[in-house]
């Protein structure tokens, strides 16, 4: 039977079985073979089994590489070598047995994954931003992997099939292969039918990560919190108290900036409570114009308002049993905290045209990067309702507070978003690049900039030119031009970036402000108010400096 085999960099990926008439390869997840590459069209090209011999057809109207030549259709025999973006793949019309002629890369990986597989193999399952689960694996013969009672590995999950992959141990070798899932099986984002499976090598099925090891697995260590990296002592505070406070079913809010993972320990706090099985809810307050938002939360009766063609729930009554996730809580209109604080005190609701209130049973987790101390001086948040959800408070620290954080946060991000086995190495410039940055957009920014670096870098070694920092990212005061990008802004977002900016700059300086923007000092500090920036570009002795 023939296999498509997968390389980048040198370094073999995997080996798809072509098991039919016809195989589409694509970006999409509709394709039987899914490559995640920009460069590669949703749906590449078609492998097409004709009698005994194959032909790849291409289907993105921009040709596809085959043997080095750009074609919309050729005939394809063992050996033949095609081009997906940055991805190599190479037709074999069956897998080498130790015969001669197999490649270097191919004699390494099969060698791996051959005759020296420990006699004990233990499963490793590991739910993606969660706990480790260890399971003894019987691979003298097969092992299936499902949601059904029957399977030897049960993942009890909607979006896992009754009878989902199955691995089996044969000849020196560990095969992996999925039946028929709904949601598929996948190996570095490529979506696979069946492949031989090195040790270590891990494979997703729905939300968890799944590797074979020849050793017991062992508990996480304290770096990774339920998908929250940190050696911190600080972060270290922030995970122990939310062992103490999950169990309960006191309202917590969450306090830092964006990008800190807010939304991570909110939902690390649900899996630890005893509602793990029940819905979690997120709403996110910033994000739902004010007219919409009283029906988000609360949910209509048919025939409510205009529009209201169908019953809402809202997301109090869809949350019921378990957890309400209020995101951004200091956005929330203030006409509706009084209706969101009976529900707070007394859990009962009355949604839009209903004729009496319902009851409901949720935890309330909340989660803001303002001061809600500023937001109840300012009567933009009733302070009743802040002392009813801040039972508990849990800071999460800046990332420029944690710098020795960076580099584990890179080597997981590394680990998370590459699609090699093996991390790039960091060179000690690029290394010192990252420790430099004040990194306003926290863990976030460190992210978009580690899979910035890994788009770019076509070598082995991430240099200092792939770390790459967004213009209003870095800090004025290290001579770095600033810019701003209007694409996708309000009028009222580049205003206050402009603001911010020259606040910044002139470290507090409104008068030198009023100068720069042309506008009168009683304009800026009622754009100063406005946008909540009293506090941006101020020495510490919090007063500003208002001489020339």
């Amino acid at each position: 039977m023939p296999y498509l085999v997968f390389y980048r960099r040198g370094q073999e990926l995997m080996r798809v079985l072509l098991d039919r008439a016809r195989t589409t390869v694509g970006r999409s997840s509709g394709a039987d073979i899914v490559v995640p590459d920009p460069l590669v069209a949703p749906m590449q090209a078609a492998i097409i089994r004709v009698r005994d011999s194959y032909r790849l057809v291409d289907l993105s109207g921009e040709q596809t590489s085959v043997g080095g030549d750009l074609t919309s259709a050729a005939d394809i025999a063992d050996g033949t070598q095609i081009t997906f973006g940055s991805f190599q793949a190479q037709f074999q019309k069956e897998l080498p047995d130790g015969t001669a002629g197999r490649s270097q890369a191919q004699t390494q990986v099969t060698d791996a994954a051959s005759p020296s597989l420990p006699e004990e193999l233990w499963l490793v399952a590991q739910r993606v931003g969660g706990g480790l689960t260890a399971t003894h694996a019987d691979l003298d013969s097969v092992l299936e992997i499902g949601s059904s009672a029957s399977a030897g590995l049960r993942l009890e999950d909607s979006t896992i099939s009754s009878h989902h992959a199955r691995l089996t141990r044969q000849e020196g070798r560990l095969v992996l292969q999925d039946l028929g899932s709904t949601n598929g099986t996948w190996i570095n984002g490529v979506r696979i039918r069946e492949v031989e499976l090195p040790l270590g090598v891990r494979f997703r099925v729905g939300p968890w990560d799944i590797w074979v090891d020849g050793k017991r697995a062992t508990a996480p260590d304290s770096e990774d919190f339920e998908g929250l990296v940190s050696a911190d002592p600080g972060m270290r505070t922030v995970f122990l108290q939310v062992d103490r406070v999950a169990q309960s079913n006191a309202p917590v809010v969450i306090t830092g900036e964006s990008g800190t993972g807010k939304e991570l320990l909110a939902e690390a706090i649900h899996r630890r409570s005893s509602r793990s099985g029940s819905p979690l809810v997120p709403l996110n307050c910033g994000a739902i114009a004010h007219s919409l938002m009283e029906a988000e939360l609360f949910g209509h009766e048919k025939g409510s308002y205009t529009g209201a063609d169908t019953v809402r729930k809202g997301a109090l009554l869809e949350a019921n049993g378990g957890t309400l996730f209020l995101d951004e809580i200091g956005e929330l209109p203030l006409d509706l905290q009084p209706k969101l604080l009976r529900a707070v005190e007394l859990g009962e609701i009355k949604p839009i045209g209903a004729g009496k209130p319902s009851k409901v049973d949720v935890r309330f987790v909340c989660a803001t990067n303002r001061n809600l101390g500023d937001e109840i001086r300012f009567r933009r948040f009733r302070e009743d309702l802040f002392f009813r959800l801040a039972v508990v408070t849990l800071q999460l620290p800046p990332l420029r507070h944690r710098l020795g954080d960076v580099p584990l946060l890179w080597a997981h991000f590394m680990r998370k978003l590459g699609t090699t086995t093996e991390p790039l190495q960091l060179s000690d410039a690029a290394r010192a690049k990252l420790l430099d940055h004040r990194w306003p957009g926290n863990v976030r920014e460190l992210r978009n900039v580690a899979q910035r670096a890994l788009l770019t870098c076509m070598g082995t070694v991430i240099g200092p030119e792939h770390i790459v920092f967004d213009p209003h990212t870095l800090d004025p005061a290290s001579g770095a031009h600033q810019t701003i990008s209007p694409v996708g802004m309000t009028l009222a977002q580049i205003e206050a970036a402009a603001i911010e900016i020259n606040l910044r700059h002139f470290k507090g300086n409104r008068r030198a402000v009023t100068k720069q923007l042309d506008i009168a000092k009683s304009t800026l500090l009622k754009k100063i108010t406005d946008h909540q920036l009293e506090r941006v570009g101020l020495p510490e002795s919090g007063s500003p400096d208002d001489e020339d």
